[in-house]
């Protein structure tokens, strides 16, 4: 199965041409990106706006060969009716074309085409199909084509589609609908654009043990969510963490970040954040090739992970400068992207330091929103509900809660030894200061169990990330008690760091590495 990206931004592409703000002015210095479409093996094609045709033919892109158009919903960026009368005026206007999508999208292209041609597209002898895509489960097999399946061109040479629910819109632009597709090599893509989160839940259950090898999912709204049915950085983790607890994004499985736009931090800072969820950006005409897993069984589909271990995430590509036709991000074959067996894993033991309200816990939860599963270790209990006796830090506590997904778990103890010590999901501890603090008032002891705990750390097997607070870079504490807790978190924060895969410092929200990893170096 070949993918080729014809686009990859929002319905304002990215920069948006009338905007100076900092992530329009690198887009526009480094990757321009026009609006999504994704193309599959020549012969079908994901969304049609009208920025597609023109993104074609630049990157050398002929779509002469297509034969199956399938739209996503009615918005204009995803339906530019005017492509089908152009390609009414070239070579391949005899040759037939699936046109699919909601019933609302097909009512644009009939009413574009009949205004401006003066004839119903859909009329006998037409090259044009029109079929409509209801949502619905359906069987993957396409053993029950009553439940939404459809099955594109000849036998085996075919593909199977199954239109699944969105959470975006209403009938008056379709309502949208994301795509299952199963190409003639048995090659599975998911294309979940647009939508906002969580998926309905047919759509979930659709999914589940699909084991894709590729999912494109639309993330708009980078760190600036509230805008329109869409997801953000957070909401596109916290899906992603879903669809991998489901068996729908497995090892190899490839996440790409379609859709984008300046609501986004500018592209390198996003291409970071993307990577810690193992998921890319690719830009406008990258390629990948895809060989894809042994076929599933008809009737049969794997099951879906159940609190697994976290598992190597496939690296980043380099960048594209000029992206062209001839790209190539195979995992078997491209020298840029190593296959998943041979890409570095995530860092499992990563220490995040920074000053207060800096966002080193925000950083340290962002490493993790995608995994399926995750337990978070608070080293201060909050107050005793029974005696309030400091409402400010109940308020900061429960704050903290609100902002963790709800299948993470919590922990709250100061005993971090046996839980480094145990195999199990990855671990947040948040935070070593706090750990530090409750266990000022006895300087032998505290000093026996950070010795210990630095030695947990040093070999635990599981995947963790702690944070911690920078001290040390102000005024000298005034009471003996400060410049103790100064002084032992100051020591303890350099053992934890000598022994850390990755140590990275928040500065007013920005991450800032300052040892990489073996690997990287």
């Amino acid at each position: 199965m070949r993918v080729t990206l014809l686009g990859t931004g929002s319905a304002d592409g990215w920069p948006n041409p009338w905007c100076d703000c900092a992530s329009c002015a690198w887009a526009r210095k480094h990757e321009v990106r026009g609006q999504t479409a994704v193309l599959v093996d020549d012969a079908l094609l994901l969304d049609c706006g009208p920025d597609v045709p023109r993104t074609a033919a630049r990157l050398g892109v002929r779509l002469s060969g297509l034969r199956h158009l399938l739209i996503s919903h009615a918005h204009p960026d995803h339906l530019g009716p005017e492509s089908l009368m152009w390609r009414s005026w070239s070579s391949a206007a005899g040759r037939p074309l699936d046109v699919v999508g909601p019933p609302a999208a097909l009512a644009v292209c009939r009413e574009f085409l009949t205004r401006w041609e003066g004839a119903d597209p859909a009329r006998e002898g037409s090259a044009l199909r029109f079929v409509p895509a209801t949502a619905g489960g359906g069987a993957p097999d396409g053993g029950s084509p009553g439940g939404g399946s459809l099955r594109l061109g000849a036998g085996d040479a075919g593909y199977l589609v199954r239109p699944l629910a969105a959470r975006h819109g209403d009938a008056s632009i379709g309502p949208a609908v994301l795509y299952d597709v199963t190409a003639p090599d048995g090659g599975r893509l998911l294309y979940g654009c647009d939508t906002a989160a969580p998926l309905p839940a047919p759509t979930l259950a659709a999914v589940t043990g699909r084991a894709y090898d590729v999912v494109l999912l639309e993330e708009n709204n980078g760190d600036r969510p509230g805008f329109g049915e869409h997801l953000d950085l957070a909401s596109f983790a916290e899906l992603v963490a879903e669809l991998r607890r489901r068996g729908a994004v497995v090892d190899g499985t490839r996440v790409l970040a379609v859709h984008l736009s300046h609501r986004n931090p500018p592209g390198d800072e996003l291409a970071r954040r993307l990577a810690l969820l193992g998921a890319q950006a690719p830009g406008d005409g990258a390629v990948l090739d895809v060989t894809p897993r042994a076929p599933i069984p008809s009737g049969q589909s794997p099951a879906p992970a159940v609190d697994p271990p976290p598992v190597p995430r496939p690296a980043p590509p380099a960048r594209l400068a000029n992206p062209s036709r001839h790209t190539s991000f195979s995992r078997h074959a491209s020298p840029a992207t190593p296959p998943p067996s041979a890409a570095a894993p995530p860092p499992h033991r990563v220490l995040i330091t920074g000053g207060a309200r800096s966002g080193k816990s925000a950083e340290a939860e962002r490493r993790l929103l995608a995994e399926p599963a995750v337990v978070y270790v608070a080293t201060s209990a909050p107050p005793d509900a029974a005696k309030p006796t400091d409402a400010e830090w109940s308020a900061r506590i429960a704050a903290h809660r609100e902002r963790r997904p709800a299948a993470w778990t919590t922990v709250e103890t100061l005993d971090l030894v046996p839980l480094l010590r145990s195999p199990g999901p990855p671990l947040l501890v948040d935070g070593v200061g706090l750990w530090v603090a409750a266990q000022l008032d006895d300087p032998a002891e505290l000093a026996t169990r950070a010795g210990e705990l630095v030695e947990a750390w040093r070999h635990t097997a599981r995947r963790v990330v702690a944070v911690t607070d920078e001290v040390g870079s102000g005024v000298v504490p005034a009471t003996a008690a400060g410049r103790r807790f100064r002084d032992a978190l100051g020591r303890l924060n350099a053992e934890l760091a000598a022994a850390a895969d990755e140590v990275w410092q928040v500065v007013a929200g920005t991450a800032i590495r300052l040892r990489p990893r073996a690997t990287d170096s």
